[in-house]
């Protein structure tokens, strides 16, 4: 992981953010996200926040149009963008170190000054429209997005999405961002050489980022996860295969050791060729690919897996699943098989932090919560995982009983009924 510094900003306005102050690179990284997503819309109007984000970088005071200003941003190799997700909007550039006031400066105008044209509005309604059509192949997606809803937790699938685009008008998104765009609601994250200079980065978001102050940063939903009532199953009769996943959920934060505990996990299970599950799997034939993770709200916490798998193979790899989380919960882990999963983390860990990019998006995931963790003390908390901890956690999981099976394919409901049984027995033997 790139050697860095973690500095946080906290404005009057309510404005915050942090930046990373790393020596060793030739880039600048800007993130800047508002609680702004689709919670915090009615069903009916549940498209706004992506077509405002899909708008917003367009047209502004400075711009006559969206591919002026892109132009604009990208004259020197720059890059931007901008995503939406349940919860927020975010927008991102990068560029060289050398000019990152420069880019930096315009994605701040494009966020304060938006014309949100109707012409722009029009194409960018088509451009969305696109973009589910296109996204609803993704079968994973589609079945993670209905498990989301079977659990009561607040999610949409694409092809809902399609057919509610209609619905919003430009207007919605003038609302919208006026709504959710103010300063004590936005949060920042940038990452360079700065040499600990941030009195030039405070400055530049204190000068460029012209917003309301607004009210105080939105709360997050408070959303509890439910058990399923027998698996789901999607129906798609033209896919062979069987797209699978379960999920479980408990109803509380992760603290952040807990957090790589359960990535642990996810590594020991499923991460390498030589996995409990998925490296036994895989020697056997039953499956090609498969993977796991965790997933976290403001108030509930998910540790899922999933799998690409034929009819003929389902049964023995949920057999094997049901007795690889078994022997978990009873915490038969070798300390051999534990030191290589963490090693196995700690290498990804430090090769997802070798750039400024992949630092904003590690901080990110925590400071989208006002979290400002040192994430530099990632690899001792990796070496600190214990057997104990892992199994400890992964008990209070099953105890919790908030879990699903969700089947995407050709599969009928009562050989769904068969695989949801085998994994019921990780309760029945969790109890003895």
């Amino acid at each position: 992981m790139l050697r860095h510094k973690v500095h946080e900003l906290s404005f009057k306005s309510g404005l915050k953010g942090i930046v990373i102050d790393t020596p060793k690179t030739g880039v600048v990284v800007a993130e800047v996200s508002f609680r702004a997503g689709e919670f915090l819309l009615k069903k009916e109007k549940w498209e706004t926040a992506h077509l405002m984000e899909h708008v917003l970088l367009g047209a502004n005071k400075y711009f006559k149009k969206a591919r002026d200003f892109q132009a604009a941003i990208e004259q020197n190799g720059a890059y931007s963008n901008a995503s939406t997700s349940v919860y927020d909007i975010t927008y991102e550039a990068e560029s060289a170190h050398f000019e990152w006031q420069r880019v930096v400066g315009l994605l701040l105008d494009g966020i304060s000054t938006p014309k949100f044209l109707q012409e722009e509005f029009d194409s960018e309604l088509s451009n969305v429209r696109e973009e589910l059509i296109s996204r609803s192949n993704d079968h994973f997606r589609h079945l993670n997005a209905s498990m989301r809803q079977a659990m009561e937790l607040i999610s949409l699938t694409d092809p809902e999405r399609v057919e509610l685009l209609y619905g919003v008008k430009r207007e919605d998104l003038i609302n919208h961002y006026k709504k959710t765009h103010t300063l004590s609601n936005a949060r920042f994250i940038i990452a360079g050489n700065f040499k600990g200079n941030y009195e030039e980065i405070e400055a530049i978001f204190k000068e460029r980022l012209i917003l309301d102050k607004g009210d105080g940063r939105i709360d997050m939903p408070d959303e509890k996860a439910i058990k399923l009532d027998g698996p789901l199953v999607v129906r798609k009769p033209s896919v062979p295969n069987i797209y699978l996943f379960i999920d479980y959920y408990i109803n509380r934060k992760l603290s952040t050791q807990e957090r790589v505990a359960m990535q642990t996990i996810s590594t020991l299970l499923t991460d390498t060729m030589y996995s409990r599950i998925f490296g036994a799997a895989r020697e056997k034939g039953w499956v090609y690919g498969m993977g796991s993770g965790i997933t976290l709200g403001y108030d509930v916490s998910n540790w899922w897996m999933g799998a690409q798998v034929s009819k003929t193979n389902s049964k023995p790899l949920i057999r094997l699943i049901r007795d690889e989380l078994n022997r978990l919960s009873q915490g038969l882990i070798d300390s051999d098989e534990l030191e290589m999963a963490k090693k196995n983390l700690l290498g990804k860990t430090m090769r997802s932090g070798q750039t400024a990019g992949g630092l904003v998006s590690r901080y990110s995931e925590y400071y989208a919560s006002d979290v400002v963790e040192n994430l530099g003390k990632l690899p001792h908390m990796i070496k600190k995982v214990s057997a104990k901890q892992c199994t400890k956690l992964f008990k209070e999981l099953v105890d919790s009983q908030i879990w699903g099976l969700g089947l995407l394919g050709s599969i009928t409901m009562n050989p769904a009924r068969t695989l949801e049984e085998y994994l019921e027995e990780v309760y029945s033997e969790s109890k003895d």
